[in-house]
């Protein structure tokens, strides 16, 4: 077959084309330091390398995850370790206010502090991240979790949600904590739940009815009570005399106060119970010389300590005559009593302990995880590394040979093209 000296040209240009474009391609490789820039050169590596590259994607996220639930967790743990702080704290005032020593003034000035208590309290529950999200409003991350009405009671507005992050394919982690049950389900050994915010209110009025509140009302021989009921229901207290002590429960639904007389009388603990001459007031007497006491008032109605005392008994000591001798005694409800306080102080102190066990597993679990992640990275890592990293040295080595063989080709190219009849015949 003939071939022209024009379809000659042709076909060596085509091939000097073909020649830098392979140059180029290994010049973008050493460059990039990439094996593979598309998927021509190399079908099946570019798809594993692509899943590769997904899988490791899902990682980087689960490692992001995984490190966002961890500083979410620690500030949260943070806030409980605050708000420990402040339930040791009202658990020292308490104690020093239901001392015997401080005067109405010294009481004032705790309770002060306990109200500002609160106010650090619901500080602590509308604490937010980075991003502005609510740690304690469950699913409503945008919404105040807590707010206090003008009458100073304290509403959730939340849900009881708990916030997750995926850190793996099958695995999620809890970042934060119901609000509610945190802040407003503290039970105490009876069962019987209260929020922090009652609970340090219910100290700042407790101390503020300290001074005239008694554990116990007593009597040597011969008392005479009152009830001061505001709370129409049933009242609960022990009774006891020289015969015993008796679970008085009975309901007062006005003043006529027959049926706690007849209660008493039948209790057989050696009281008799009388009406007093005075209107509205039982005269109690020992059937001989001994205790009278009556103690752990419990009113239908009252769940907690309350500022001015609703319904109470009080209690005077008198002589065989009815004349009264010495300071009148005043029984609140348990709820009202300042050893009611530091008990359910204990119960909160537990009960926050709890949640920060949660919390400190949950960070547990994520400093073990991470580490398993950054195994996986690094296993990933290499295998993508393996499959599309460069061999430099051999790409180097190629693309010298590639230059030699361009350089020749375009030497014999131009010798050849030089060979015609008039450069024979010159």
């Amino acid at each position: 077959m003939q071939v022209s000296s024009k379809l000659f040209n042709q076909q060596q240009m085509s091939q000097f084309s073909e020649i830098n474009s392979d140059i180029q391609n290994l010049q973008s490789k050493i460059s990039s330091g990439k094996n593979i820039l598309a998927a021509s050169d190399n079908p099946i590596g570019s798809v594993e390398l692509s899943g590769m590259k997904t899988v490791k994607g899902q990682l980087d996220q689960f490692i992001k995850n995984t490190d966002n639930s961890k500083s979410r967790l620690l500030s949260v743990d943070a806030n409980l370790e605050n708000l420990t702080a402040i339930m040791i704290r009202a658990n020292e005032l308490m104690i020093q206010g239901s001392s015997d020593v401080l005067g109405p003034s010294d009481r004032q000035a705790i309770a002060i502090e306990i109200n500002e208590m609160k106010k650090e309290a619901l500080g602590i529950a509308n604490q937010q991240d980075s991003s502005g999200a609510y740690f304690f409003s469950g699913y409503k991350t945008k919404i105040k979790p807590f707010t206090e009405d003008i009458n100073g009671l304290v509403k959730y507005n939340g849900d009881r949600g708990v916030s997750s992050l995926a850190i793996s394919e099958s695995m999620m982690v809890e970042t934060t904590l119901d609000g509610g049950s945190v802040f407003g389900n503290v039970k105490n050994n009876t069962g019987k739940a209260i929020s922090i915010f009652s609970m340090l209110e219910n100290m700042s009025y407790s101390l503020g009815t300290a001074a005239q509140a008694v554990e116990a009302a007593e009597a040597p021989t011969n008392a005479e009570i009152q009830l001061t009921n505001n709370n129409l229901g049933t009242w609960k207290f022990d009774i006891t005399g020289n015969g015993g002590t008796a679970s008085i429960s009975v309901e007062l639904s006005g003043d006529d106060p027959s049926d706690l007389i007849n209660q008493i009388n039948i209790a057989n603990i050696g009281i008799t119970a009388s009406l007093s001459d005075t209107a509205g007031k039982i005269k109690l007497t020992s059937t001989q010389e001994g205790l009278i006491k009556i103690n752990n008032l419990e009113i239908e109605g009252i769940s907690g300590a309350q500022e001015t005392p609703s319904s109470f008994i009080t209690l005077n000591v008198t002589d065989p005559s009815g004349n009264i001798m010495g300071k009148s005694q005043t029984l609140y409800d348990t709820n009202q009593l300042a050893t009611s306080q530091l008990d359910i102080i204990s119960d909160s102190q537990l009960h926050i302990a709890n949640f920060r066990g949660k919390v400190g597993a949950r960070l547990n679990l994520l400093d073990r995880h991470a580490e398993a992640l950054s195994i996986r990275d690094i296993s990933i890592q290499k295998d993508i590394s393996k499959l599309n990293d460069a061999d430099l040295a051999e790409l180097v080595t190629n693309l010298q040979s590639m230059l030699t063989s361009l350089q020749a080709g375009q030497q014999a190219f131009v010798k050849i093209s030089n060979l015609n009849l008039f450069e024979f015949i010159r």
